[in-house]
């Protein structure tokens, strides 16, 4: 199982935390909007990566990530 994660910023913004490989390709792939601004690392490994994402994609990054937007 992987902790994905979405929270919002700033009214404009949200922060989508991703640890799925599957769901970090499809954001490279055809998420051009998704603005990648930190990477985690264990042991030299790709953990997860963290992205921007504009409200207007909420309800996309919901469906992609498999969770609400945190409070």
């Amino acid at each position: 199982m992987y902790n994905n994660a979405l929270w919002r910023l700033d009214s404009d913004t949200l922060s989508a935390y991703v640890e799925d490989r599957e769901v970090i390709a499809k954001i490279r792939r055809s998420y051009p909007d998704f603005i990648q601004f930190a990477t985690y690392h264990k042991g030299g490994e790709l953990i997860a990566i963290q992205y921007s994402v504009p409200s207007k994609r909420k309800r996309s990054a919901i469906n992609l990530l498999g969770v609400n937007v945190e409070r």
